[in-house]
C-alpha cells in the first residue's frame, strides 16, 4: 500500500451500502477502516501515528488520540474508509467531545468526505469541523474555537475563494451528532445535541449551486491534528482525545430498515454503593448498542457503560437508562428504558 492511499475498487466496480471496503486495519459500523500510518498533510509536522486510533472497543466506540510523548513533537490521528466511492445519501456520526475545550492549536477534523485525485486539485465535504484555528495571536487576535459546515470545490484557489463554509459557535455539549444529506446540487447540513437526530438542532446549513461537489472516489475520513498556524504553539501542546460513538451512510434511494428494538429494563439494588445493569433485550442481528444512563432525566457524564455503580449523587433521585442501536442501512433508534424507584 502506498503512503497516502487506500486499496480502490476496480475500475467498472459496483459499490452498494453492503460493500465495506478492502480489508484494512479494523472493521467498524458495516465497513472496513485504515488507520493512518504514514506522514503528511494536514499535521503541522507531517506526524501522524496509527497507536492514536483505538480498535472499537466494547460499547463499539472508537477512540483518537494526539499523543507527545517527548513534550515537543506531537503526533495527530486519523483513519478512513477503505472503501471508495460513496456518493450521495445520508451520512451521520456521533461524536463524544466537548469541542467548547479543544486546545487552540488542536483541529477536531471530524467526518469529511475526500477524493485527493478529483479535478480540481481535490473533492472534499467536512460535516463537523471545529478548531480555533492557533488562537489568532499571530494577528493580534484572540480567535475562540468554532465549528464548520462545508465543502472545498475547487483546490487550485486559497481558502474563501475555493471553499464554500458556514461557520458557528459551540456549545458545551459533550455529546454531539452531526448529520449530512449530500443530493445532486445540494448539501443539508445539520448539528444536534445529544445522540441521534431527537436532541436540541444546534445548526442547519443548506448549500446549493453548480459548486456542490459530485460523486467521485471519495473515502470518508475522521481526524485529529495540530495546525502550525494562528500564532500557538503546536509543538508543545498537551494530549487530546475524542471518542466517536457511531457513524452510518444510507445512499440515496435506499430505503433504510427497521431494526428490531425492544425497550430495556435495570436490575440491580437501587442503593448507593451498587451497580445497576442494563438489561437492552434482543435487536436485529449485527446491531451495535450504545448505553447512556440519566438521573432524573438528566445525562450522567461518563455513564455510557452497559452497567452503573451508583453513588451519592443519585440518593432520591430516579434512573433510566438509554440503548441506542445502529447497524448499516437501517435507521437508528433510541429506546428508554421506564425510570426506576427513587436510589436510597
Amino acid at each position: 500500500m502506498l503512503a497516502g492511499t487506500v486499496p480502490s475498487h476496480a475500475a467498472g466496480t459496483a459499490v452498494t451500502v453492503e460493500d465495506p471496503g478492502p480489508v484494512g486495519s479494523f472493521s467498524w459500523k458495516g465497513f472496513n477502516w485504515q488507520k493512518r500510518f504514514w506522514g503528511g498533510a494536514p499535521q503541522y509536522n507531517q506526524s501522524f501515528d496509527a497507536a492514536n486510533v483505538s480498535n472499537p472497543d466494547a460499547n463499539g466506540y472508537v477512540t483518537m488520540a494526539l499523543s507527545n510523548p517527548t513534550g515537543s513533537a506531537p503526533a495527530g490521528a486519523e483513519f478512513q474508509s477503505t472503501r471508495q466511492g460513496f456518493g450521495y445519501g445520508t451520512y451521520s456520526t456521533t461524536v463524544e467531545k466537548n469541542v467548547s475545550l479543544l486546545q487552540k492549536e488542536v483541529v477536531w477534523g471530524c467526518l469529511f468526505t475526500y477524493d485527493p485525485d478529483a479535478s480540481p486539485g481535490f473533492n472534499e465535504i467536512d460535516l463537523c469541523e471545529a478548531s480555533a484555528w492557533g488562537g489568532g495571536a499571530a494577528y493580534g487576535e484572540s480567535w475562540p474555537v468554532t465549528q464548520g459546515h462545508g465543502y472545498w470545490f475547487d483546490a487550485t484557489k486559497p481558502p474563501g475563494q475555493g471553499n464554500s463554509t458556514v461557520t458557528f459557535g459551540v456549545t458545551n455539549d459533550v455529546v454531539l451528532t452531526h448529520k449530512m444529506v449530500w443530493e445532486p446540487g445540494k448539501i443539508t447540513f445539520e448539528t444536534y445535541s445529544g445522540t441521534g437526530d431527537t436532541g436540541t438542532l444546534l445548526k442547519r446549513t443548506v448549500m446549493e449551486g453548480s459548486t456542490v461537489p459530485v460523486p467521485a472516489k471519495e473515502a470518508i475520513h475522521f481526524n485529529l491534528w495540530v495546525t502550525g498556524g494562528g500564532g500557538g504553539d503546536p509543538a508543545h501542546i498537551a494530549p487530546e482525545s475524542v471518542i466517536i460513538r457511531d457513524f452510518s451512510f444510507t445512499p440515496a434511494g435506499a430505503v433504510p430498515g427497521t431494526l428490531t428494538a425492544p425497550a430495556p429494563t435495570i436490575s440491580g439494588t437501587l442503593r448507593t454503593g451498587s451497580t445497576l445493569t442494563a438489561n437492552a433485550g434482543t435487536w436485529t442481528t449485527g446491531t451495535s448498542l450504545q448505553y447512556q444512563w440519566y438521573r432524573s432525566g438528566t445525562a450522567i457524564a461518563g455513564a455510557t457503560g452497559k452497567s452503573y455503580k451508583l453513588v451519592t449523587a443519585d440518593q432520591a433521585k430516579t434512573i433510566t437508562v438509554a440503548v441506542t442501536g445502529s447497524k448499516a442501512g437501517y435507521t437508528t433508534v433510541t429506546k428508554y428504558s421506564a425510570a426506576t424507584a427513587p436510589i436510597t
